[in-house]
């Protein structure tokens, strides 16, 4: 009889041949279970300990006034250097000088981390420097251009001038908008912000009333009298023929009264009106007009001319090319 054995060893399973011999000379036969094979053991991680998170700390309102007051003393200096720059040349380096400051003054409050209260005002403020740029080639415009508005060359002074008021004014624009945007409290600029510049004599020039601006030629027997009701000053040629040839020219401020004497002959009245009065170009240099009476005026006689529209008046006039 054919029999089966079967050995359970770990998970092995053995089955025994068949034999025909008897049992009882069956040679015994020791079963044993198969060795393991050799495993490596997987290295248990050491976990890493939390990263850490970086947390800033607000600044005290007291603590954040003084950041905002050193950002002002950090412009101090460069806003004086450009108030105190004697030429063109020095104005424009200390100008650049000064646009990096700001610049830098802006990144380092970037970098604060303002009180909860103030965190809106303090973007906003942030914005007022970022706008400081363009406010400056917008007040710096006029200073760059080399003609007067009559189209005359601008004197170097003028230009300093209005390039100095230019950053004085975009000054006076970023310390506003901060301080609308933090609140009260704060008094950005006041330390910073120079004084009103005085403006060149070249630009408040005025002769004297009835200043003989030029003469030439015999005297005559007639005389011109001017009332200037105007709102610009004025000064009146006399020519016998072409204005830049004059017999005598005068000067007439607005709202005054003046004679003309030593007239000859028959001639025309021309007159120019304006500001900003250059003497030795005997020119004005800003809201120049060129006009003319279109009657002639006979030197026999004595004049009345009333500069400014009159009514009833009967003396037409006209425009002409400067002189």
């Amino acid at each position: 009889m054919r029999r089966i054995m079967a050995v359970a060893v770990g998970t092995a399973l053995v089955v025994a041949g068949c034999s025909s011999e008897p049992e009882g000379s069956k040679p015994s036969t020791t079963l044993s279970a198969p060795a393991e094979q050799p495993t490596t053991p997987t290295p248990t991680p050491t976990p890493e300990p939390p990263s850490a998170t970086p947390t800033t700390t607000s600044l005290s309102p007291v603590g954040y006034k003084k950041a905002i007051a050193n950002s002002e003393t950090n412009l101090v200096r460069g806003v004086q250097r450009v108030m105190n720059a004697p030429t063109l040349a020095a104005f424009d380096e200390a100008r650049a000088q000064l646009e990096d400051a700001v610049r830098n003054q802006r990144q380092a409050l970037g970098d604060l981390e303002p009180p909860a209260a103030a965190r809106t005002g303090h973007s906003q403020a942030l914005v007022a420097f970022d706008r400081y740029a363009a406010s400056v080639t917008a007040n710096l415009a006029t200073s760059g251009e080399t003609k007067t508005g009559c189209g005359l060359p601008k004197a170097p002074a003028v230009r300093l001038y209005q390039a100095k008021t230019g950053i004085r004014t975009s000054i006076v624009e970023l310390s506003k908008e901060v301080n609308r945007s933090l609140g009260k409290g704060i008094n950005y600029g006041l330390r910073m912000t120079p004084p009103a510049l005085a403006p060149p004599p070249q630009m408040t020039g005025r002769g004297a009333n009835g200043q003989i601006i030029q003469r030439s030629g015999a005297r005559g027997a007639g005389t011109l009298q001017i009332t200037n009701n105007g709102s610009v000053d004025v000064v009146v040629v006399v020519a016998t023929s072409v204005p830049r040839q004059p017999q005598a020219s005068i000067y007439v401020r607005h709202g005054s009264k003046t004679n003309l004497r030593g007239i000859r002959g028959s001639y025309n009245v021309f007159f120019k009106s304006g500001s900003a009065w250059d003497g030795v170009s005997r020119q004005f240099t800003e809201g120049c007009s060129f006009s003319k009476y279109d009657d002639r005026f006979d030197g026999k006689y004595d004049w009345t001319i009333t500069l400014s529209p009159v009514i009833g008046g009967n003396a037409s006039t006209s425009k002409v090319d400067p002189f």
